[in-house]
């Protein structure tokens, strides 16, 4: 290192280092008093400049126990750059947080979490040179409360692992162990002094606690974050159908089956799942998908189409579909009203329904037909269950009923 860089890298070590800076105007690093009168006769122009450099009158200095300057030094930046990136994590966790906690208790955190930070460092650089400034150590304890707080409740997380990298959904909770250990992995396994990780790692644990206060304090907004959880959900939907028009097959159905596991009985995530393994030539995992989509509950007629529009796609590509799938629809039919459908499908299940669904299932579709005022049809299927299921205990129903009109 050329000579003035050295004194000048000396000198900014030196400005921030309190038992040398006391040791020296306590006179005890000079052989005698004339030398040190000398020194101080120079020292104080120098000294007179350093006291308007804003910065070095608030920042925090490893060796010193100033809680003004362990506040003030959470305000400061050292660049642009700096800044920046505290900017975007504070937009980015700050907004959520405050809106789970409130104004007011979020300013306090901000101030005691970033307290909290500085202690941390403070005890981890106790007696070397240097000082420290920004407010990541503070954000550091808006994260940790932001874990506590959300707790259980699912958020979206960004991750990155060489080159693969997407969102993934999980329990805000499970970041602080995570946040956690690479802030303390990164502290004992870096050699990066200019990062402060012990901040990082202190203002995590000191946001966490006080977050949990808050919790136990009953001072948060569940609503806020409840409403935020179902915001956050609402473009799987639309993220699983643009993989489904770009034919990627195992993105989309990565992102229906997290919506099949929260909302097991919408049709729309079934059906997606359905064509997403057809289109894939995945013949198993179609059928399997098509036979949760057979037996879930519509509620009216257009619903159930949809289900025999897959039925009839089974039935074509010579895929045979489980029995109780298949009952199952012809409920939904006699439900909704497709008495027709319900019939045909009925007669494609005599060869492999029992006796007893069978009579179960005629009796039933009769008893509807008659609710929709068709007396014919009422009469031709009780006659039917009378006929062909002698021994089920439907036959007797059926015969008191052609009995008394």
């Amino acid at each position: 290192m050329p000579t003035r860089q050295r004194i000048a890298y000396l000198a900014h070590l030196t400005i921030n280092d309190v038992a040398f800076a006391q040791a020296l105007r306590s006179g005890k690093l000079f052989e005698d008093e004339e030398r040190l009168r000398e020194w101080r006769a120079l020292r104080a122009p120098y000294d007179a400049r350093l006291s308007k450099v804003f910065t070095l009158r608030h920042l925090q200095r490893s060796s010193e126990w100033s809680p003004a300057r362990m506040l003030t030094a959470i305000f400061l930046h050292g660049s642009f750059d700096h800044l920046l990136g505290n900017i975007l994590f504070l937009l980015a966790l700050g907004t959520l947080l405050e809106g789970a906690i409130g104004s007011g208790w979020f300013l306090l955190l901000y101030l005691l979490g970033g307290f909290g930070a500085s202690a941390a460092s403070l005890w981890w650089r106790w007696g070397e040179p240097g000082g420290g400034l920004g407010a990541s150590g503070a954000i550091a304890a808006l994260m940790g409360a932001f874990c506590v707080v959300w707790g259980r409740r699912k958020v979206r997380f960004f991750y990155w692992f060489f080159v693969v990298f997407n969102y993934v959904r999980g329990p805000a909770i499970l970041l602080l162990p995570l946040w956690l250990g690479w802030e303390l992995y990164s502290l004992l396994s870096s050699d990066n002094a200019a990062v402060a990780f012990e901040a990082h790692a202190g203002g995590l644990v000191s946001g966490a606690l006080l977050g949990a206060l808050l919790v136990l304090l009953r001072r948060t907004r569940p609503a806020f974050m409840e409403e935020s959880d179902a915001v956050l959900v609402d473009d799987r939907w639309e993220r699983a159908q643009r993989h489904l028009g770009r034919m990627e097959n195992v993105e989309a159905e990565r992102l229906l089956a997290e919506l099949a596991c929260e909302q097991p009985h919408n049709l729309e995530v079934a059906l997606a799942r359905y064509r997403t393994a057809r289109n894939a030539g995945h013949r198993q995992d179609s059928l399997r998908h098509a036979q949760t989509l057979l037996q879930l509950q519509t509620h009216h007629a257009e619903q159930t189409r949809i289900q025999l529009a897959v039925a009839a796609e089974l039935s074509k590509a010579k895929i045979d579909c489980a029995l109780p799938a298949r009952l199952a629809l012809i409920g939904a039919c006699m439900r909704n009203g497709l008495l027709a459908d319900a019939e045909r499908l009925l007669k494609e299940c005599e060869p492999s329904a029992s006796s007893a669904e069978l009579a179960q299932h005629w009796f039933v579709l009769a008893l509807r037909h008659g609710e929709l005022q068709d007396g014919a049809q009422r009469t031709r299927l009780l006659q039917l269950v009378l006929e062909q299921f002698p021994e089920q205990g439907q036959a007797n129903k059926a015969r008191f009923l052609l009995d008394n009109g």
